[in-house]
Order: C-alpha cells, then structure tokens, then sequence
C-alpha cells in the first residue's frame, strides 16, 4: 500500500563535502583531504595568550603572520606535559642531586678545616658549580678503587714517586728510584708539644719585648725572605696551633728582630753589643738539636736561622741551615705540585702554606748560594710548584716601618699597600734566572759564549719590562722599602753576570760588559741613597749588603784605571764609593758582616789603587778604619813587586824531601804528601797571601770558601785572571778560540795592573 503523497517527498541522498564541486576535477581529490586541520604538539606562545588556534607551522604560524599580524615564537620546554620537557626535568634534578651529593661526600671524608672550608663556601650563596670547582681543587678525592689485577710491577712502575705519611701528619716525598716509597706509614711519636706555649720562648716573659721584636722581624726581614705566611703564623701564635707555628720559629724570628732593635733586651749580654739575639737563637738551637725531624714549621725555623747567622758573619753555619732547610724541604716534597698526603686531605690553606714556604727558601738559599759564591741546592728544572696568585685583600694590608722613632708620636707618611706576595713572586721569577746563572758559572755543560750572556741578560732585562706598576720605583711619593730592595737584587744580578767578562767586549753587542757593570753599579748607589734618604739604613734589608759591596767593587775598578776617553768616570766613581762606604757603615750596628766587608773595600784599594780620591780616604777614616797609603796601615800599601810574589809551577814531579835519622839509621822516603802538589797558599802562616786571594775569589776575605778562577801556573805580579782560562782551562792564551766564542779583548779599557 503506497503512501498517498509519495510523490511529494524529497528522495534522501548522500551528503556531498562543499569542497566537492562538479567543477572539481578528480586530481584535487588528494589535496583536499589534506587541507584537514592537523593536530599539533605545541602551539605558538602568542596562540596560547589569545587562546586561538594555532596550525603549528613555523617558523610563524597563520594566526600570527596573517591575521593577528604579531611575531610569532615557540617555547617547547615550557610546555611539562610533554614527554621530552619531563625527560629535561629529570636530568636536571639527577645534576642537582649530584652536586649536592659531592659537597656532602666532601663533607664526611674531609678533615675539620676542610668541613670549615666547605661550610664558609656555601654561606657564602655561592653556586652549587663554584663550589664544586673549589672542592675539586683541594683535593678532596674519594678513596681509589682497587685495580681489576694489581701486580707488583704496576706499582713499581710510577716514576714520579709517592709520599709517605708519618704519624706527626707531615709528607716524606720518595722517588721512584728509592725502596722507602713501597713502605707504609712510619711509627712516629707526635711532635713535642711546647713547653712554654704562653709566649712560647723560654728566654723571655716579657710579651711588650716579644711584639716588639716581632714587629721588627716582620717589617726589615720577613717581607724578602718570605718563608712564612705571617697570617698564618699570627692565627697559629694566638690559637696555640703547633702545626703552623712553633717555639723554635718564634725563637728564630726574635733572635734576628733583635738586630732592629735598639734595647738593650736585645742582647744577650746589656753590655755587650756583639751578643745582640745570641739568647733566642741558642734557645732556637736548642730546639732544634731536641727535635730536628722534618715539618714544616722547622724548614721555615732553618731559614731564619740561617739568615741570622750571615747577618752575624757566621756564614760558614748560615749556610749549612740554608743547606738543612733546602734538603727538609726537598724531603717534604714541597717542590712538587703532585705531592698530598695519601688520603688526599690537603686544604687550600695548607698547599697554599706549602708553596709560601718552598719560594721563600728557594729565593733565600740561591740568593745565599750568590753570595758566598756556590752553587744552589736545587736546580730550577726540578721545581714543579707553580708560584702564588696575590689575593687582592692580602696585598692591601698596610705596612708601617716600625722601629722608626718618627712613628711613635704621629704617622711617618710612609704607611702603604705592603703587595707582600706579588713582591714574592716576582722575586721568585728574578731568582730562577739568578739560579741558572749560578748552574751556567760554577756547574757548566759547555763553553760559556757571549750569546749565553746575552740570552741571560735578555731574560732579565724582559724580567724587569714586566713587572707590575705596583712595585715598580715611585717618583711621585715613597717607594716601599721591599721594592727598593728588589730592584737592587735585580742590579746586582746583572753585575755578577758580566763581572768576571770586564776585560773582554763582546763582538756583536755595542755594550761592553764593563758598561753594563758601570750602569749597574751607578744605579745601584742610587737606589740605596734613596733607601737611605727614605728609610735610613740602621735597619736596611740585608741584601743590600751584598749588593753595595758588589756595586762598590765596580766603583773601585773605575777609580783605579785611567780612561781618556771619560775623564769624569773616575771623579763619578769616587763620589759613588764614598757614599755607598758611608751607607755601609750606617748598617754596621744592625749586621756585624759589615766589618768583613769592609777589609774587603780597603785591601783592594790598597791593591789597585795608587792615587786614592780624597773623599774616599776621608770616609775610611771616618769608620774607623787604616786609611791606604798612611803610616797606621798594618801592611805595605805600595804597589806589588813582580819580583817578590810568589810563583807557581804546574810540574807535578816528585818531591824532595828532607832525610831523616833515627838513632844513626836512615829513614826509608815516605809516600809523598799530596799537599805538596798544590801552592801553598797559606804561605805557613795561617793568613792567606794576595796571590792566593785571586787564586779563590770569595767575597769573604781569609776564607777559604769560593770559586777557582784560574789554575795554579807560574804567574808574574801583575798576571790577573786570564779570561780565557776561566771560559775553558783548555784554551790556555786561544784568542782565536775566545774570538769564535763571541769575544774580543778590549785593548783600550785594560786596567788592574794589566
């Protein structure tokens, strides 16, 4: 049965897509399927502020590029609820937790100051990296795994060595080539602990006298021989801490603050001035023979007792504390960079304390090895510690020139950044080119050329172009004492590399040797008038002992030659002499060596000079001393007679000797006395002769203590060192060889009897 109105309903039919046009042709079929909307991971950031779609694209998006007209920027990582952006967080976290977990495993393997290091650090809000960073540098290691198959091969095998731990908590280092280095830790009792640890001195319990000295030391000695950290030892002296300070250092240091010091508690004997400190050191000696195992505290002890012997003229026992405090170092390994205990558990403080200590001695045992005319202990090509970074705050403390009478009523206006450590450090760069040149004279490998020379002086003269504007000669104001003092090391190096060459020129370089001692020399004087006019000299650093005779002797080769072409160098040197003779005997109450010095002025005046200046004469005489070519002179003045000196042969024959006879019989010939093979330079009368003064130069006179110059030969009285002998004893008088070595005889500017 049909519906009545069937023919009025609308027959239904698929719905047709509007993009679906009888004008399509069948090819637009696959692009329209996909212009769908796609879904995407992430939307624009200017898409998700408006809360509009976004189509994803980039690097702009639709929405942004056409119809907001707006720049258009993604930021995947903001969005958490994706998979990749959790993955970030995560790993994030796993480096927080990781950082934290290396401060806290720092934490329980480090030593109590280690813990007040890390603490201080992270008060100080400082990053999680930073902090990291400070403790990797401590080192703070943890505990080494044990290898999958140890042998005893690979243990043998480190060629550097390793350090042994003694109980007293101190570093022994062995090499490899030592059997010690394979033994464990020593059974050592600790330290002794101090006696008397209130003022720490036995002598003494007068704590104003012990300021006072220390005060002294601290301000005319420590800060050129800096062995020491004086913040430390303060911390140490007031907190009672033995590992840092002891009594034999304090008693080392007030023995040569005793030299600065006017009171009469100074000496041990009031009405003795020759036994000015000699209380403190023998406490400080006795210490030392009690307890001489090697720490720290006690290589620092040995140099200031070694200082204080040469400043006392003891320098044969000076230099075997230099020697000591040298040798304890190289055995504690403070040389090397590598060398921590063997758990690791070294602070910052103490390698820092370490490396104070190491230059310092290096600095005071090679400039010792310059004066007495030796060789260093340790070359500089075994060194591998670097040298201290300044920190800016210890460089700004101020120094004050305590002792002097004008500080104790008002400011003397010499009060001034002290720049302590970079004064160190630069003295520690000047003493490596001062160590090879000790190794390049009295330990050569080869024949010494003028281009060696010249690659030395090259070095240091690059030395002082680089110093910093910090410790560089003011002309606007006060100099530090300490940088006066560095600059005439500097000078005084320069005359001891070109003084045994005065009588040579060198072929390729315009600038005799001789000039550059002169120059040297000059600048020298002045640099000390200026210490002088600044300071005074009653409490002069003591290298400026050494340095004013070098610069004297200089002075006195000037005076005793006759050069046409500078007719003023005589008359420049003399004015120079007398003032350094004058400066000289200011410092003689504050360092008993001056007297030897001072024999050393008057008997090669007596010697090379035939017509002394009189300014010259009026300052011997104003010390005290026999003034040349007077009737109270103790020795003959007059030139030396060819005739009367002594000759020498170089004919080792036998002997003869004298027969004996024994109750009627004849004695059988003994073995000949091997001490008739060398000159008598003694001439048997314990004093020695001027031939043997210039057979061993040494800056000391009746010592025997220096450096051969030139072999033992027939020579006439006016036969002086032969260059060519002390370049290479092979040569003998080679000219032609000297010539090839970059050398000429300088025929016009002969002088000393030549």
């Amino acid at each position: 049965m049909s519906h009545p109105n069937a023919n009025s309903l609308r027959r239904l039919v698929p719905k047709i897509d509007a993009a679906r046009t009888p004008s399509a042709s069948p090819t637009d079929e696959g692009s329209t399927a996909s212009n769908k909307r796609r879904c995407i991971s992430s939307a624009c950031m200017p898409c998700r502020k408006r809360k509009s779609k976004c189509d994803g694209e980039k690097p702009a998006c639709e929405s942004c590029s056409i119809v907001y007209k707006t720049h258009c920027a993604y930021d995947i990582d903001s969005d958490h609820r994706r998979k990749g952006a959790l993955k970030r967080d995560i790993r994030q976290l796993e480096e927080e937790n990781e950082k934290r977990d290396v401060i806290l495993d720092a934490l329980r393997k480090g030593t109590e100051a280690d813990v007040d290091d890390i603490i201080q650090l992270v008060r100080s809000d400082e990053s999680y990296d930073t902090i990291i960073e400070t403790i990797k540098r401590m080192p703070i290691k943890p505990a080494p795994k044990p290898e999958a198959s140890p042998t005893l091969e690979g243990e043998l095998a480190a060629f550097t060595g390793k350090p042994s731990l003694k109980r007293a908590c101190d570093n022994r280092h062995y090499g490899h080539t030592s059997n010690l280095a394979l033994a464990g830790s020593d059974d050592e009792l600790p330290l002794v602990a101090a006696d008397h640890i209130g003022t720490w001195t036995k002598v003494t319990g007068d704590v104003d006298l012990i300021k006072h000295l220390l005060s002294l030391y601290f301000t005319w000695s420590h800060p050129i021989y800096l062995v020491f950290s004086e913040e430390v030892f303060f911390y140490a002296l007031n907190n009672k801490k033995l590992k840092w300070c002891s009594p034999m250092l304090v008693n080392a240091c007030l023995a040569l603050g005793c030299n600065y010091s006017d009171r009469p508690e100074a000496r041990a004997d009031i009405n003795d001035p020759a036994t000015v400190g000699d209380h403190f050191f023998a406490e400080a000696k006795r210490l030392l023979n009690e307890d001489d195992r090697s720490c720290l505290t006690t290589v620092q002890a040995l140099g200031v007792m070694s200082c204080r012997q040469a400043m006392m003229g003891q320098d044969s026992s000076g230099w075997r504390y230099a020697g000591q405090m040298m040798t304890m170092a190289i055995e504690l390994g403070l040389h090397l960079t590598y060398n921590v205990q063997p758990s690791g558990k070294v602070t910052d403080s103490e390698m820092e304390a370490r490396r104070i200590t190491f230059w310092g001695s290096y600095v005071l045992e090679t400039i010792y090895a310059m004066c007495v005319g030796r060789i260093s202990g340790l070359p500089r090509t075994a060194i591998q510690l670097k040298k201290s970074i300044p920190k800016e705050n210890l460089e700004k403390k101020i120094w004050k020139p305590h002792g002097d009478p004008r500080l104790l009523h008002e400011p003397t206006g010499l009060e001034q950044p002290a720049f302590t450590y970079t004064v160190q450090v630069q003295s520690s760069r000047l003493t490596e080119i001062v160590s090879d040149t000790l190794q390049m004279f009295y330990a050569p490998r080869d024949r010494i050329t003028s281009r060696k020379l010249e690659v030395h002086h090259e070095r240091f003269i690059q030395w002082h172009d680089e110093l910093p504007s910090s410790i560089t000669i003011k002309r606007d104001g006060p100099t530090l004492p300490q940088v006066i003092a560095l600059h005439i090391y500097y000078h005084n190096s320069l005359i001891h590399l070109f003084r045994p060459f005065l009588r040579v020129s060198f072929v390729q370089n315009t600038k005799s040797p001789h000039q550059i001692c002169t120059d040297a020399a000059v600048t020298i004087a002045q640099l000390m008038s200026l210490y002088s006019k600044t300071y005074s000299m009653r409490r002069a650093y003591f290298i400026l002992v050494h340095c004013g005779i070098s610069a004297a002797i200089i002075h006195i080769v000037n005076i005793s030659r006759t050069d046409p072409a500078s007719p003023q160098l005589s008359v420049q040197a003399a004015a120079y002499l007398t003032d350094i003779i004058h400066m000289m005997h200011e410092m003689y109450p504050t360092y008993p060596l001056m007297a030897r010095y001072f024999k050393v002025i008057r008997s090669l005046i007596t010697k090379w000079v035939q017509n002394v200046p009189s300014n010259v004469r009026d300052a011997l005489q104003a010390i005290d001393l026999p003034s040349p070519h007077s009737s109270d002179c103790e020795t003959d003045l007059s030139p030396p007679d060819p005739a009367a000196s002594t000759s020498y042969s170089t004919d080792f024959d036998e002997p003869s000797t004298s027969t004996v006879e024994i109750n009627g019989k004849r004695r059988k010939q003994s073995a000949p006395d091997l001490t008739q093979m060398t000159p008598n330079l003694n001439n048997g009368k314990g004093a020695l002769t001027a031939a043997a003064r210039e057979f061993l130069w040494t800056p000391f006179p009746e010592s025997m203590d220096g450096m051969p110059v030139m072999p033992p030969e027939r020579r006439s009285g006016n036969d002086n060192m032969d260059i060519s002998r002390m370049l290479d004893s092979g040569v003998d008088g080679d000219w032609a060889q000297l010539n090839r070595d970059g050398f000429t005889m300088d025929a016009g500017n002969e002088f000393w009897g030549v």
